[in-house]
């Protein structure tokens, strides 16, 4: 599923508080260096990634220093549906199976291995022995169980749930023993071993608490108000401190069930902190003066001006830049279209018309964007499937509405959202100026850019955007909850294969942005969205199938229709790049959420 942000088998798309990476560097460099590996960079001074080279050997010992512009929201897994507070409780939890860092393949986690039933409808998994808490007790299937009562109890506000839906039911956990764990399903699911990524919930705490309380208790469970040694982990890392505005330090989780090759017992670091700043001015001098050790990658967004910062200074500084590549984010204006909401119904009257979606469109001016703002280190965007996933259509840029400010004031007057008084504004045919609210996370200059950008593109066509860049988490608060809000500049995590979009895409998705949880999809292009992802359209199935030439043309079909229908307008991928202190090891991050230098911590050892 996704997070806000903005693949591993990640319970659901996030929103992320910042775009991962925006490069800056001559639009046109002459040069590609060539690791020692041989690792190609498109970008003079940066080394590339070489995932073909696995991982070294550390050893146990150091700390690293990161930088994240937002505090967390909660330290609660089952709750965090933003990267401020995932990128701290995805260290503090495994799952049964995960992505292979290099390959992108599924690998043993938690499990020591799993077996598919010959009909598809179920998946048993064997836990390795001897798992356990950071408090020592026992990790057994029965906590895998509770995780999944937890999620999908109705009662409960999880950014998971949508993740373990197939079809019109959950996914069905079940303990055959202590280690033994089946999930079934009642038909087939292309994402069966996607709901393998839910991490276990420690029933020996939490039951009780449930019990006595109730299931919705888990809404405020570990909050960031909690005392930290409440905590249990399952991951690589504990937390050990939390200072609001300030901090959060981890410790290595010394029950971890991961060993390195040699059966050195990870993590490699001792001690990681995540310090808060600002924004990301602020982390990047803070890099500059070594008090960080890493930039970009999950915890900041290493931006276009930064390279020509960073990129002479490298020996200077003890650093080294990293060319990741094309971020699998997404980053896009998104309009509420809930007349649930508390927004006047003329302004949800305006978002609903499909003409003025459009209009609105063709003022986003790509190219220009990724010149201005990602100093020419960006990919136009047009679709929530990345580039490099099998299942992106390539008829995407053709189909997308281009830049185009006279089309745009064409389908306004057509629509009879004219000047009628004369005063520079257009108004509906009621008189109502065409005035909205645009709002994004201040501490992200990316976006404010773009806000910037397109407020004065809607002025030229007589179209009022006011602009209020914010607080991350106030924002997606009156996203997910309050909907009090107009138009927000967001980004959502991307995967390899989209069907990680499941709170997003469907009506009912917790993070379907234009109108959540919908018992009924509203609109006939939502239905029909509804249908091809759950398999019931009549010529395409996106999900419920395990043939990938049925699969891809379902995901075509739903490209279009989005693309069509403009939910949100999509503006650009960055290129994502990050730089880190020499003196780190094992540092081979990828461009997609669940990948970056914050979710290999475990590896990364000092040299």
């Amino acid at each position: 599923m996704r997070k806000l942000t903005l693949l591993s088998a990640v319970p659901a798309l996030l929103l992320v508080p910042a775009v991962l990476f925006a490069g800056g560097a001559p639009e046109e460099p002459d040069v590609i260096d060539v690791d020692e590996e041989g690792a190609v960079s498109q970008f003079e001074g940066l080394v590339a990634v070489d995932h073909d080279a696995g991982w070294d050997l550390g050893e146990q010992g150091g700390s690293m220093v990161l930088a994240t512009t937002t505090d967390p929201r909660t330290f609660n897994a089952w709750i965090a549906a933003e990267t401020s507070s995932t990128v701290i409780t995805d260290n503090l939890n495994s799952g049964l199976l995960r992505r292979n860092q290099h390959s992108l393949e599924f690998e043993p986690a938690m499990a020591e291995g799993w077996e598919v039933a010959d009909d598809d409808l179920s998946v048993t998994f064997t836990l390795r022995e001897g798992l356990r808490w950071s408090d020592g007790e026992p990790v057994t299937a029965h906590d895998f169980v509770f995780s999944s009562e937890i999620v999908t109890h109705p009662d409960v506000e999880s950014n998971m749930t949508a993740g373990q839906m197939v079809g019109d039911e959950f996914a069905e956990w079940e303990a055959l023993d202590d280690r033994t764990v089946r999930v079934s399903v009642t038909e087939v699911y292309a994402g069966l071993l996607t709901l393998s990524s839910l991490p276990p919930a420690p029933r020996h705490v939490l039951e009780p608490i449930l019990e006595d309380e109730g299931f919705e208790a888990m809404n405020a469970h570990w909050g960031v108000d909690t005392d930290v040694d409440s905590i249990v982990s399952s991951g690589p890392f504990v937390v050990a401190d939390y200072v609001p505005g300030q901090r959060v330090i981890l410790e290595r989780n010394e029950y971890y069930w991961e060993s390195d090759e040699a059966g050195t017992q990870l993590p490699y670091l001792d001690e990681v902190e995540f310090t808060v700043v600002p924004d990301n001015d602020t982390a990047l001098q803070r890099f500059l003066a070594g008090e960080i050790d890493a930039y970009g990658s999950g915890s900041s967004s290493f931006r276009g001006e930064d390279y020509a910062v960073l990129v002479d200074r490298q020996d200077e500084l003890g650093v080294t830049l990293l060319d990741i590549g094309p971020a699998a984010s997404t980053q896009f204006i998104t309009f509420n279209q809930n007349p649930d909401s508390p927004v006047d119904d003329h302004v949800i009257e305006w978002m609903n018309t499909l003409e003025f979606r459009q209009a609105m469109a063709h003022l986003v001016d790509r190219e220009t964007l990724i010149n201005n703002i990602a100093f020419g280190f960006g990919y136009p965007q047009y679709s929530f499937v990345p580039q490099f996933s099998p299942f992106y259509w390539e008829g995407s840029p053709e189909a997308a509405y281009e830049y185009n400010p006279d089309r745009a004031a064409d389908l306004l007057d057509e629509i009879d959202y004219v000047d009628r008084n004369g005063d520079g504004w257009r108004q509906d045919p009621d008189g109502n100026r065409i005035s909205f609210r645009l709002q994004t996370n201040s501490d992200n200059s990316q976006r404010v850019g773009i806000g910037e950008a397109f407020a004065q593109e809607a002025a030229e066509v007589g179209v009022e955007v006011n602009f209020q860049p914010g607080d991350f988490n106030a924002i997606v608060g009156q996203l997910v909850g309050g909907f009090d809000w107009d138009a927000i500049i967001i980004g959502l995590t991307g995967s390899v294969d989209p069907i990680s979009g499941a709170n997003v895409y469907p009506s009912s998705g917790n993070l379907h942005m234009i109108e959540p949880l919908q018992e009924e999809p509203r609109r006939e292009w939502e239905r029909e969205v509804d249908d091809v992802w759950f398999g019931r359209h009549a010529d395409y199935n996106a999900n419920y199938t395990l043939d990938d030439d049925e699969r891809a043309a379902g995901y075509q079909r739903l490209q279009e229709i989005w693309i069509e229908q403009v939910p949100w307008v999509y503006t650009y991928n960055p290129a994502v790049m990050a730089g880190v202190g020499s003196e780190f090891g094992n540092v081979m991050p990828q461009p997609i959420n669940g990948y970056e230098i914050t979710d290999i911590l475990q590896r990364i050892y000092t040299q």
